[in-house]
Order: structure tokens, then C-alpha cells, then sequence
């Protein structure tokens, strides 16, 4: 009983430690709505879809090599869960991120991470035959192929030497598959400023396309993590089959026991509920009124908050009140100043349209005074002119 107690106790630990800190969670909306182009939308698609096919190679090879070893070989089986656990859970944290090209440069750098740990590292000879190896390669040819539809040939070409390097310089060293974030190094290699890169979820549609993938992908990979969890502990504990079954036969066997000892004991277990009730109601008085206490120490509370609350909406009012008649102090000086400066520009205005006009007046007059000179004293004096020059011409 105490063994199916620890396995049960053990997987629901296990079960709440990877629903509440699964990294897939942990979502945050941009407030901006910024779409994302469509390279990136189809770099998070693709790179997504690439995460199912390492799930679904890693999980085939992993079961291909399991057939080959006992089913009590526990060394080489708790490493082949712990292959599937730690590889799938690292591509998670890398494939879904809220920057696409750090999704592919992370997921690339992870692959190419596992090949070398199966290929040239520690993992080289590590179980039976070459499974896990081949399965590496074809994913690090996968993900390399699918870089290069993605990216154009000059990205491509130094994104492909980054993810080499990198991956050379940070090898696993274990089985345990730690991910190793990459893609600062790739924004500092390529000479970009990270407070200029601008991660965005994009537009609403967008954003919940990603959460919708995000808990597609939560559904599908928790139940099989638990269970390989589970499989694990108990692989390398000393539960077995036999023992969970033989606890709960046991716990059936006193379940119908206790229940024939109710069913064939009437009297006994009405006089134990009457002495139940005498001993527990002291109990239960207590309980009460701790109980009314508490309740009591609530509604004064309650009230104290009430107290608390009107004061500070009166004061809240009264500092409106006083903010309002501090702006209509201000609006009404505004408004004589600006009365002030109007009656000046009137005044000038007049002063002006009256030097204007008397001007104009000015200048009227006098084209008037030669208009009548012109008029009347022109051909009087072009007359006078005339004659005096006939006059002149008659005596000869």
C-alpha cells in the first residue's frame, strides 16, 4: 500500500511540475499590432512542422532500439526515455519561441547539438546499433534544407556557418540534451543590435494562431512526457507489476471487509455515530465560534475598508473640485487677456482704417483740383494763347 501511495504520489508531482513550468505557457501578447512579413510567417509555420518530424524520428528510433534490449535492462531503457523526454522537451523550448528566426536558428543549432553528441561525441556507441545516429542526421539534413528555402543564399550561407561553429563550441554532454540558447550569438554575428530587433506576435490573428499551436502542441506531447516520466520511476525504483497489483488487491480485500462489518453490524455503527456525535460537538461547537469570529473580525474589516474607500473617494472629489476651479481661475484670466488683446488690435485696426482713409480723402482732393484745371482753366488759358498769337500775325 505504501509503494502504490509513493508511485501515485510521485506522478502527480510529476504532472503538476510540467503542467505549471511548461515553458509553452508562458505567452505574452504584444500589444502592438504589427503584422509579421511573410518570410516569418512562414519560417514559424515550417519550423513547427519541422518540430513533428523530430518528434516522430526520435520516438521511432527510440522504440526500434528499445525492442532490442530486455525489458529489464534498466541502464539502456531509462536511457533510451530519457532520450525521447530530453530531446523533445529541448525542441519544444527552441521551436516555439516568439521570434520565428530565433525559433529556426535555436531548433537548427539543438539538431546539429544532437548529430555531434551521437556522431563524434560522448554518445558515440552509446546503444546497440545506429539508429539514434541516422535518425540525427537525417533531422540535422531536414532542418539544413529547410534553412535554406527559408533563407536567401548570402543569409543562408553565414547562418550555416554560425549554427556549425556554434554547435562545435557548445557540444552535449550528456544525455540529458541541456538547450543552449544560440540566437544572440547569431544576431551578434551578423552585426545586429538586439534593441533593435523588435519581437512581435503580430496581428490579433496572428497571436492566436500561436497560442492555438502552442496548446496543440501542449496536448499532444504532455500525456506521452508523463508517461515516459512515469515509466522511468518506476524503472528505477523498486516497483513493480506485481507489487501495485498485489497493493491493490490488498486495498480491495479491506474495502469488502469493512463494508461486510458496517453491512452485518447495524446496531454497532448507530451507537459508535451517537458516541461520534457526543465527543465530536464540543468539537464542533469550537469550530463555530471560531468560526463567528472570524466572520465578525471580517465585517469590521469589511466596514474599515468602506471607511477607508469613502474618504478617499470624498478627498478624490474635493482635490476635482479644486482642480476645476483652479482651471476656471486660469480660463477666465486666459479669456480677459485675450479680451484685453482684442480691444488693442480693434483700436489699432480703427486707427489705422481712419489714417487710411483720410489719406485716401487727401489724395481724392487734389486729383479733383486738377481735374478742374484741367477741365476749365485749360482751354481758357490754350484760348488766350491762341488769340494773342493771331493778334500778333494781323499788322502784317
Amino acid at each position: 500500500m505504501k509503494l502504490l501511495c509513493l508511485y501515485r504520489s510521485t506522478l502527480l508531482c510529476l504532472m503538476m511540475t510540467l503542467l505549471f513550468g511548461c515553458s509553452l505557457l508562458e505567452v505574452s501578447i504584444d500589444s502592438q499590432t504589427t503584422p509579421l512579413t511573410q518570410q516569418e510567417l512562414n519560417m514559424r509555420l515550417m519550423t513547427r512542422e519541422y518540430s513533428q518530424e523530430f518528434f516522430t524520428q526520435v520516438e521511432s528510433a527510440a522504440d526500434l532500439l528499445s525492442k532490442q534490449y530486455p525489458e529489464k535492462d534498466v541502464v539502456n531503457q531509462s536511457r533510451l526515455l530519457l532520450w525521447k523526454i530530453n530531446a523533445e522537451e529541448g525542441l519544444q523550448s527552441s521551436a516555439f519561441q516568439v521570434s520565428p528566426f530565433a525559433s529556426l536558428i535555436d531548433s537548427w543549432v539543438f539538431t546539429l547539438q544532437m548529430r555531434d553528441f551521437f556522431e563524434t561525441g560522448k554518445g558515440v556507441g552509446l546503444f546497440v546499433d545506429a539508429s539514434a545516429q541516422t535518425a540525427s542526421t537525417q533531422l540535422a539534413a531536414s532542418i539544413d534544407e529547410l534553412a535554406n528555402v527559408l533563407l536567401n543564399e548570402d543569409s543562408y550561407q553565414a547562418s550555416k556557418t554560425f549554427v556549425e561553429q556554434f554547435s562545435q563550441s557548445h557540444p552535449q554532454k550528456s544525455i540529458a540534451f541541456s538547450r543552449t540558447p544560440a540566437y544572440r550569438g547569431w544576431l551578434k554575428a551578423n552585426n545586429i543590435d538586439e534593441s533593435e530587433v523588435a519581437s512581435t506576435m503580430g496581428t490579433m490573428p496572428e497571436a492566436l494562431s500561436d497560442v492555438s499551436d502552442r496548446l496543440a502542441l501542449l496536448s499532444e506531447q504532455t500525456p506521452k512526457l508523463l508517461s515516459w516520466k512515469a515509466e522511468l520511476i518506476a524503472l528505477n525504483s523498486n516497483i513493480n507489476s506485481e507489487d501495485i497489483s498485489g497493493a491493490i488487491n490488498s486495498f480491495q480485500l479491506s474495502s469488502a471487509a469493512f463494508r461486510d462489518f458496517v453491512n452485518n453490524n447495524p446496531q454497532y455503527m448507530q451507537d459508535l455515530a451517537r458516541r461520534m456525535a457526543v465527543e465530536l460537538q464540543p468539537l464542533l461547537d469550537e469550530i463555530d465560534a471560531k468560526t463567528q469570529n472570524k466572520l465578525d473580525q471580517l465585517t469590521e474589516e469589511r466596514k474599515a475598508i468602506d471607511e477607508m474607500v469613502m474618504r478617499e473617494r470624498q478627498q478624490l472629489i474635493k482635490l476635482v473640485e479644486r482642480e476645476r476651479k483652479e482651471i476656471a481661475v486660469i480660463v477666465s484670466n486666459e479669456r480677459a487677456l485675450f479680451a484685453q488683446d482684442l480691444d488693442k488690435i480693434s483700436q489699432d485696426v480703427l486707427a489705422l482704417a481712419v489714417e487710411k482713409l483720410i489719406a485716401l480723402i487727401k489724395s481724392t482732393i487734389v486729383y479733383f483740383i486738377l481735374f478742374l484745371l484741367l477741365v476749365f482753366f485749360a482751354p481758357l488759358g490754350l484760348g488766350y494763347i491762341l488769340g494773342k498769337k493771331s493778334a500778333i500775325k494781323k499788322p502784317t
